[in-house]
């Protein structure tokens, strides 16, 4: 089919901007929308990938600073970290409250911090253990004595931990993190859209029933592809500004599927419309194919009186030239 042949881009556009695409859409094979929506969450994946990544660089780098500049000298003893001089304590993050360093040797829980909720992302180092908290809240930790096992805990200080941020060690970390959070992104949104694609796809199967559109389940899920297009390109876009202004929006996710759940059902609406409107079309057809078969019966009916009439004239003009019946002239009585 042509549409095969229609670039990434291109089908892009006409996803966002033309309804009457999605007709065409919705005829193509589910290969093709499964490779639309294929590219469209790798392209996704890799934009946040890199906003994130930049973001943690930069974080990183202000923190490397900080440390440098403020956090006392430290070391670790019996498996304990202990801080030299009167300030057991440091706490440092981004402005924006996205990413914050705990430093606390007194403490052994995290949720004992007092500053915990000020950041959405924290990296805890505490009296015993290092504790790694996610944006749900989700706290990993692992402890001195495990790290031990495969690390000199004893030869890690300040001055250590500068040569390693300032050698060629964090351009390595950087690359494996980006790697690491563009394949988790991509297989944990992917999933995310097609999820969201199946729940829109029965819906649209649904209200297709009710405004009496015949479409297959197969037609319905491609359309729902590319419904999420836009929604899909506004998440993106509401990621990276978050990730760089702390910025939220209360019910976007409630946004996020009433803007797809309007393109499925103008999608649907139009193609109805453009059904009436060739039913109209053909009822027109009929109607003047009928009217020119009745046109047609009248003159012929016109012809058939001139016919007979024709007929009786050439019966009359024979009876004349017909001689009439008596006795030969000149016979004798």
């Amino acid at each position: 089919m042509e549409t095969k042949k229609i670039p990434f881009f291109v089908r892009l556009k006409r996803a966002v901007v033309n309804f009457d695409e999605y007709k065409t859409f919705a005829e193509e094979k589910t290969s093709t929308a499964i490779k639309y929506v294929l590219k469209l969450v790798l392209i996704f994946s890799f934009i946040i990938t890199l906003a994130l990544t930049y973001k943690i660089i930069n974080v990183a780098n202000g923190l490397i600073v900080d440390f440098q500049k403020e956090f006392p000298d430290f070391s670790f003893q019996n498996n304990i970290l202990v801080m030299d001089g009167e300030n057991n304590k440091v706490v440092k993050g981004d402005e924006n409250g996205y990413f914050g360093v705990i430093v606390d040797s007194e403490k052994e829980n995290l949720n004992d911090v007092s500053e915990l909720g000020d950041y959405q992302r924290v990296i805890a180092l505490l009296k015993d253990k290092i504790i790694i908290k996610d944006a749900d809240n989700v706290q990993t930790s692992i402890t001195y004595e495990q790290l031990s096992q495969n690390y000199d805990l004893n030869s890690i200080n300040k001055e250590s931990i500068l040569n390693f941020c300032y050698g060629n060690n964090m351009t390595k970390i950087y690359a494996i993190f980006g790697i690491i959070a563009f394949v988790y992104l991509y297989i944990a949104y992917l999933i995310q859209f097609l999820l969201d694609t199946l729940l829109l796809s029965i819906v649209g199967y649904l209200f297709s029933k009710i405004i009496g559109v015949k479409l297959r389940y197969k037609s319905v899920f491609n359309m729902s592809v590319y419904a999420l297009t836009l929604s899909i390109i506004l998440y993106m876009l509401y990621i990276i500004i978050n990730l760089f202004t702390g910025f939220t929006v209360k019910y976007f996710e409630i946004a996020y599927n009433a803007i797809a759940y309007i393109y499925i059902i103008t999608a649907m609406m139009m193609i109805k419309s453009d059904l009436i409107k060739q039913q109209i079309e053909v009822g027109k057809i009929v109607e003047e194919q009928k009217k020119i078969r009745e046109e047609k019966k009248e003159e012929e009916n016109k012809e058939e009186p001139k016919e007979d009439n024709e007929k009786e004239k050439n019966k009359k003009d024979e009876k004349k030239e017909k001689p009439e019946s008596g006795t030969p002239e000149g016979s004798e009585a």
